[in-house]
């Protein structure tokens, strides 16, 4: 257990001018405050901000901080308010534990949007300040040291947040033993065998492995010392999570992990740090393609250090990161070891190179209209691992690991990214999926008449480029959107004015907005008639007169213009039109499914199946695909199955305008000689020849044809 003294000792050893008494005057507050709470361990609730401080003050943060550590539950769970924070310690003070306070709990099991709304506080206080999430991180750190007090449910729930969002946050700010620290802690409650197991066999091997580090620091040290070089080394343990992720990523036994110890060189200055790393590679045989220059390079949280890994005694693979005593500090602290008190107040906003994931976050926050989404950000962008590509200018752009042109475009401007009509990678002309790798020198060619395409949704990685591509097609769709939610009003509600209540519970500013949020899906039906308290409507809905742009073909049932349909609306991909035969169309109480009216529209082709049962005769699959061209249609997947009495069975995915069209390519095969049998076949049970259905068609088309199997011909 923390004791106030020994922080307030710790805090006068790096900050001699930080107010003390002002600490003190904090515990007390924070002490009274929680009297007579305990914590799920039995101890007094004290405990744990004490705890709290106790970590920042390990990390060098300043008074403010410090006091925050031990006032930050008082606003959120006792009778103090933020009115009483500030008179006592001052409005930066308050404004911090405002921040924390705001940012609550993050469930996993709560729902989707509740949990973005979460994210959305978190990146908008740390992007005010980012001791905010200093202080979360630590207070996360503290509670994941206590949470075997807790029932095993909720203990996994915490556990698995803690690795998805806090030790990658940790990560950013470049706070790597708390990211460690964490990432152990949630992997023992997680996988507690494989923790245990692992665990084991590090015990067994402590031994051995502590004499091999000893020995080794040694003789690279010895060998520093002979060339002149001042240079302290420092051999540790991996730890346990780290090899868990490298067991399961490679598929390889902890007996051939061999790199379980890692060794740090920490020099004097920069150019000491590559004459270091000639030393090491003329003792040890250095591994092709394990040197990295994080140094020249820095990683985006700031990180700098040289990595590289050799074969050491015994064939055992070593690594070795060779760095100054700043990078040390920084390594290991991240932002805390460059704080305010230290380099200025410029530091607590967050803003600089280091920061950029911050900026562009808090970018897509306010740009982003839907939660999910935005959520959805944040994770792609946390979980990253860099490589760095140049523009034609020799500019340094870090992007994820298998980004693609794309992304870069997007990453140099918004503008450059839509109007992007080709890229040359190391001078050769590539395409739109080619992976990029580091070193890559890419040079982007545009036109002002390109714009974005949905199918390059497929290809880019980057939060930022997904959100920029959709925001295009939602600022062109917008007009379509508005007239397709003022249907959907007027069907659904008639006249009836909606009132500043009802637009509030919908979370929508004006009518506008609200037409916007039907007419593109975010806003589902049944949603606006509770909203508005209506008595349940008859429904489907019957919607005409949209534009095809809105609308979507399913993929499990493959409907065509003429088919009686009925429309779901999907956040971000329009209307998904289904077969009324469709299996997904089980529930016609549902809500939220709209009748629509789907005209065919010239030039546009639409697929869907068919099967054809055929004699077996030398020539008849060209006949078949012939047949299919006469008809000015296109076959876009096939596959053939025998069967019994010398029969074929063809199931073909073709593309076609409408009914009327699908009409005119049935007629041409039937008119085939040796064709036994032609039909439709979109689903089970659905199409004009249900009782031919074998059991080996009971797969739907959409499991189907989304098989691309050997067999297949094009």
């Amino acid at each position: 257990m923390s004791r106030i003294f020994e922080i307030t000792e710790q805090v006068a050893s790096y900050a001699p001018k930080a107010d003390l008494d002002l600490i003190n005057r904090a515990y007390v507050f924070a002490a009274h405050a929680h009297a007579g709470q305990v914590r799920n361990s039995g101890e007094p609730y004290i405990v744990h901000p004490l705890a709290v401080a106790d970590i920042l003050a390990s990390l060098g943060m300043d008074e403010s901080t410090i006091i925050t550590a031990l006032l930050h539950d008082t606003v959120e769970d006792t009778s103090v308010s933020l009115e009483e924070v500030a008179h006592h310690f001052g409005e930066d003070v308050a404004r911090l534990v405002d921040g924390v306070t705001k940012i609550g709990q993050i469930h996993f099991n709560s729902k989707e949007h509740k949990q973005a709304e979460n994210f959305r506080k978190m990146i908008l206080a740390t992007a005010k300040d980012l001791r905010v999430l200093i202080v979360k991180l630590a207070d996360r750190l503290h509670n994941m040291r206590t949470l075997g007090f807790m029932r095993d449910e909720k203990r996994k729930a915490i556990a698995a947040e803690t690795i998805e969002i806090y030790a990658p946050l940790a990560h950013r700010l470049g706070i790597h033993w708390i990211k460690q620290e964490m990432e152990d802690l949630g992997f023992s409650y997680l996988e507690s065998d494989a923790y245990k197991s692992l665990l084991g066999e590090m015990a067994g091997r402590l031994e051995g492995l502590n004499h091999t580090r000893e020995r080794l620091e040694s003789i690279i040290q010895e060998a520093l010392q002979r060339q002149g070089l001042k240079a302290r080394v420092q051999g540790r343990m991996k730890h346990l999570y780290s090899i868990y992720e490298k067991m399961q990523r490679k598929h390889v036994d902890f007996d051939e992990i061999f790199d379980l110890v890692a060794f740090r060189v920490i020099v004097d200055d920069m150019q000491t740090c590559y004459q270091a790393l000639g030393v090491v590679h003329s003792l040890y045989r250095p591994v092709p393609g394990r040197f990295k220059d994080y140094i020249a390079l820095p990683k985006p949280n700031g990180y700098q250090s040289l990595h590289t890994t050799v074969i050491g005694p015994e064939n055992f693979r070593i690594e070795v990161q060779v760095r100054t005593e700043a990078m040390h500090s920084y390594a290991e602290d991240g932002v805390a070891a460059h704080w305010a008190y230290k380099e200025g107040a410029n530091k607590a906003s967050g803003e600089g190179e280091s920061f950029k994931w911050l900026k562009q976050l808090t970018e897509l926050l306010q740009d982003a209209e839907n939660p999910s989404e935005f959520l959805e950000n944040v994770r792609l962008d946390l979980f990253v691992q860099e490589v760095y590509v140049f523009s034609r200018d020799g500019d340094i752009f870090p992007l994820p690991r298998g980004a693609r042109p794309l992304d870069f475009a997007y990453s140099v401007h918004t503008d450059i990214g839509h109007h992007c009509i080709g890229v040359r990678i190391n001078g050769e002309m590539a395409d739109f999926s080619t992976r990029l790798r580091n070193g890559d020198s890419i040079e982007i060619m545009t036109s002002p008449d390109q714009t974005p395409s949905r199918q390059w949704l497929q290809y880019v990685k980057t939060p930022r480029a997904r959100h920029s591509i959709r925001q295009w097609f939602r600022r062109q769709e917008r007009g379509t959107c508005i007239r397709m939610g003022e249907k959907i009003l007027k069907e659904s509600i008639g006249k009836k004015d909606l009132g500043k209540d009802v637009l509030k519970r919908l979370e929508c500013a004006d009518m506008e907005v609200l037409k916007v949020h039907l007419g593109r899906g975010d806003i589902p039906i049944h949603t606006l008639l509770d909203a508005v308290d209506q008595e349940q409507r008859k429904l489907p809905l019957k919607l005409k007169g949209f534009k095809r742009s809105q609308m979507q073909p399913a993929e499990c049932c493959h409907p065509i213009p003429g088919d009686p349909v009925l429309g779901q609306f999907s956040s971000g991909s329009g209307m998904i039109l289904h077969h009324r035969k469709c299996t997904e169309v089980s529930d016609m109480e549902n809500k939220d499914w709209l009748e629509v009216e789907w005209a065919a529209q010239p030039g546009q082709l639409f697929q869907t199946g068919i099967e054809v049962r055929a004699h077996n005769e030398r020539g008849m699959l060209a006949m078949v695909t012939k047949s299919i061209a006469d008809a000015s249609s296109g076959i876009e997947d096939m596959r053939l199955k025998q069967r019994g009495g010398e029969m074929t069975e063809l199931l073909l995915l073709v593309e076609v305008e409408d009914r009327k069209h699908l009409a005119a390519v049935l007629r041409s095969l039937r008119s085939i000689e040796g064709v036994a049998s032609v039909s439709r076949r979109n689903q089970v049970g659905l199409g004009e020849n249900k009782k031919s259905s074998s059991r080996a068609l009971g797969e739907t088309l959409r499991d189907f044809f989304s098989r691309k199997s050997s067999t297949t011909n094009r």
